[in-house]
């Protein structure tokens, strides 16, 4: 019995139910790119320092290939699918968060790195074959997908966990300083450097999705 061939997925996350097509064609390959950045502390009497400042959010690069040649139909009817991806969505304020996905996702499987949650960055397409009329039956599409994180999801992921470090801290709904200093402090009465370091003149009144500095205290 051949083997079923499983062809790359591309979910739309935004809409219910999500809206999810297949590629004509798997990808002969794909590149994740990723990073970290550093910066030098200078040190007085000694060399500098490296201080981690921060990651990259992963970026997915791949061709695509898409051959309506033999149907003799529009190749555009498949490729408008991934030109959607970059549509601006008036409710999100942004283009569609999507998930690709493609083979196994088991631990050690051959796609470990999918399904990746990501947008569309950047597509170029180029139509390289055409019926007598004019209509494009063959396109390559140059795609470029990064990593999709909310704020509130990256903050809790990327937060240090050392005593020494500033944290920051995404106000919910019913949040009070006294409780997050509670959280940060172990003791509800020192929500003050919280005030200070935020420029908080009203402290029973914090914004919901409002952004604290929760600075360290000796």
């Amino acid at each position: 019995m051949a083997e079923r061939l499983e062809k790359l997925l591309i979910k739309n996350l935004d809409t219910n139910p999500p809206e999810q097509f297949f590629v004509l064609f798997n990808p002969s390959e794909y590149t994740f790119e990723d990073a970290s950045h550093w910066a030098t502390q200078a040190k007085m009497g000694q060399k500098p320092e490296l201080q981690y400042t921060g990651g990259d959010r992963k970026k997915l690069t791949m061709e695509l290939f898409f051959d309506t040649y033999e149907t003799r139909t529009d190749v555009r009817q498949h490729t408008q699918k991934i030109a959607g991806l970059l549509v601006f969505n008036k409710e999100k304020h942004r283009p569609p968060k999507v998930e690709l996905s493609w083979g196994s996702t088991a631990p050690g499987g051959p796609y470990v790195e999918l399904p990746f949650v990501c947008v569309l960055e950047t597509l170029k397409q180029q139509f390289v074959l055409f019926l007598g009329d004019g209509t494009p039956v063959r396109a390559k599409l140059s795609v470029s997908f990064i990593e999709f994180t909310l704020p509130e999801e990256e903050l809790q992921k990327n937060t240090p966990n050392s005593p020494d470090v500033t944290k920051l801290y995404v106000v919910k709904v019913g949040d009070t300083l006294s409780a997050i200093a509670a959280v940060y402090y172990e003791d509800p009465a020192k929500w003050r450097p919280i005030a200070v370091a935020n420029d908080i003149d009203k402290p029973r009144q914090l914004t919901p999705g409002r952004m604290l500095r929760i600075p360290t205290i000796v």
